[in-house]
């Protein structure tokens, strides 16, 4: 769309009035009810696509992504097919090139590593499914290969020996995070670890990882969370206390990313007697997320930091204002309605919850993609 936006634009730690656009577009002047973000970055999101195209697609994850005021995403691998060839991981960026956002996606594990001196990906996914089908020896050959490659290595920490009668307890990722501390220290690979649950994950992390935390681990817990297959999710919800301590360590800036982990299923699938696990949050996360600024938890600052700067630097995402990157947020208070998302994903555990600041609109390069509720060029 072809807008020139005047308002009040966050940057640098401080309000400016700015006007973006081009000359001769029509002007829209916001006023003090809105602020102007840089665009969102969110390095955890699934696109689904391909064999599982009736989940979500990735047009469909775009438009909850531009919904969410978010501009750029790291999609994660374990499509249908899982990406692990340099010919799988090449072709997913070509399709996810024609989307209106920035496009990125993590690799997978190879079964021969001599795929990634082909493929060259800057971030490889580690699964507990791959542990449990390749060995901790695989993985540890693999960090010393992405060391030399500069790759980093993105591990959802949940160690399978812990695994027992479909339970995933809080020892699961306390005993892989030890597995992966070590492999980053015999090996010098760069580490991240995405979804943690538990505070004593972010505090053990510090000075050899980096962390992201989702919407849900923070917001959700095993007493507020008891809709079933909508809870369901990989690590799973813990007990209040220790959401709430994840939540201190948030507020105390000790944790790196804001990522959702956004992982579409069917909503047959999510109420059958086996639901697979996964939550859907892009199209509010980051009003999840202004809604602890706005109780005083969080800083504009540590908004910004979260969700949008350290993730952009972690998937070398250029997302500046002035460059034409950025969601415009009303200031007001809203309840969430699954049936409002944008993409195929229409059902989330966090209807009903209280959320601030409304995404009115999302530009990428310039160009508006999203206003007023409407997706343009998806």
């Amino acid at each position: 769309m072809c807008i020139r936006v005047e308002g009040r634009a966050y940057i640098g730690g401080h309000f400016v009035r700015i006007r973006l656009g081009r000359e001769g577009c029509k002007t829209v002047q916001f006023s003090n009810d809105y602020i102007i973000l840089p665009g969102m970055v969110d390095i955890h999101v699934h696109f689904r696509d391909w064999e599982l195209a009736h989940k979500e697609t990735l047009e469909g994850g775009a438009a909850a992504a531009l919904a969410g005021g978010v501009v750029a995403v790291g999609d994660m691998p374990n499509t249908k097919p899982h990406i692990r060839t340099a010919e799988l991981y090449k072709k997913r960026l070509g399709e996810g090139a024609r989307l209106p956002i920035v496009y990125r996606v993590h690799m997978g594990v190879p079964v021969d590593l001599r795929e990634l001196d082909i493929a060259r990906p800057p971030t490889v996914k580690v699964y507990p499914e791959d542990v449990a089908e390749f060995g901790w020896g695989h993985i540890e050959a693999l960090a010393r290969r992405c060391a030399g490659l500069g790759c980093t290595l993105i591990f959802h920490c949940e160690d399978p020996a812990y695994f027992k009668d479909g339970e995933r307890p809080p020892e699961a990722e306390m005993a892989c995070v030890e597995k992966a501390r070590r492999l980053a220290w015999d090996t010098e690979a760069r580490v991240h670890l995405t979804h943690v649950s538990l505070p004593q994950t972010v505090d053990i992390a510090r000075g050899w990882a980096t962390v992201d935390v989702t919407p849900h681990h923070l917001f959700l817990d095993r007493e507020n969370c008891k809709l079933g297959g909508l809870c369901l999710v990989n690590p799973r919800l813990r007990e209040p206390g220790l959401r709430k301590l994840l939540l201190a360590r948030l507020a105390a800036g000790l944790v790196d990313i804001y990522a959702t982990d956004h992982a579409p299923h069917t909503p047959e699938e999510k109420k059958s007697d086996s639901p697979p696990p996964g939550i859907c949050s892009l199209d509010i996360a980051l009003s999840l997320l202004l809604s602890l600024w706005k109780r005083g938890v969080l800083t504009l600052d540590d908004v910004v930091r979260l969700y949008s700067h350290r993730p952009a630097r972690f998937l070398n995402v250029n997302n500046d204002i002035i460059g034409g990157v950025f969601t415009i947020i009303k200031l007001e208070e809203f309840t969430v309605r699954g049936e409002e998302f944008a993409g195929r994903c229409k059902y989330t555990p966090f209807e009903g919850f209280r959320a601030f600041g409304v995404v009115v609109a999302t530009a990428v390069g310039g160009k508006i993609f999203f206003r007023n509720g409407e997706v343009y060029d998806v």
